[in-house]
């Protein structure tokens, strides 16, 4: 039977997990400086928003945003701690509230800042924070079971990176669908949560590789 692990990550995929952190967020801020005080679709914007009215199964994905919903996101990422605090998996009640809640952090925040504005409202649009939700809910999940599970490396890092991908792709497509972001706020969303939950699980591993001299 598998074991669960003392780490959230497996020891191979430190080194990978930091690459991917620090490209998302390098994706990120290349985005906010590109978009900081627009109010109209870039190039891109308008290809893939011309590539997402073709798809079919609109009204499908207008609905699956409330998994992006920041109530949605925080109820689950409470309910995800407190099971894992029963279980007495601490570190990973950490990440699930320290994952969302960062990634929280960095899209509300990062909206004024960035000053990108959508629509007849001119509601702030980068990045998007349905879209940095539902990735971060996902990533968080996956990793919780992978390490539960013990699941080897190849399959931790594929199976967290179609889980981000399937999440924060629907619910992205959804608020494109609804007008309430451009593309490339969905981007910046899903590399704001790539980013924040990499780096929470990181942080919390490092905690354990400082811990085990001292235990032995």
């Amino acid at each position: 039977m598998p074991r669960c692990r003392p780490t959230l990550l497996p020891t191979e995929l430190r080194a990978p997990a930091a690459v991917v952190a620090g490209l998302a967020a390098g994706v990120l801020g290349v985005l906010g400086v590109r978009y900081a005080g627009d109010d109209a679709p870039g190039r891109v914007d308008g290809n893939v928003d011309r590539a997402v009215d073709a798809l079919p199964g609109q009204r499908l994905a207008s609905l699956v945003v409330v998994f992006g919903n920041p109530a949605f996101v925080a109820t689950a990422a409470v309910a995800l701690a407190l099971l894992c605090l029963v279980r007495r998996r601490f570190r990973m009640a950490a990440l699930a509230l320290g994952g969302p809640g960062l990634t929280g952090l960095l899209t509300t925040f990062g909206k004024p800042v960035v000053d990108r504005t959508i629509g007849r409202g001119d509601g702030l649009a980068f990045p998007s924070g349905h879209t940095g939700g539902a990735t971060s809910l996902a990533l968080v999940v996956t990793l919780l079971i992978a390490a539960e599970l013990g699941l080897r490396p190849a399959a931790t890092s594929g199976l967290a990176g179609l889980a981000a991908v399937l999440a924060g792709g629907a619910v992205g497509t959804g608020m494109v669908v609804i007008g309430s972001h451009y593309p490339t706020d969905v981007i910046g969303g899903f590399c704001a949560a790539t980013a924040a939950v990499l780096a929470v699980a990181l942080v919390l591993d490092a905690t354990v590789r400082q811990r085990a001299p001292a235990a032995t």
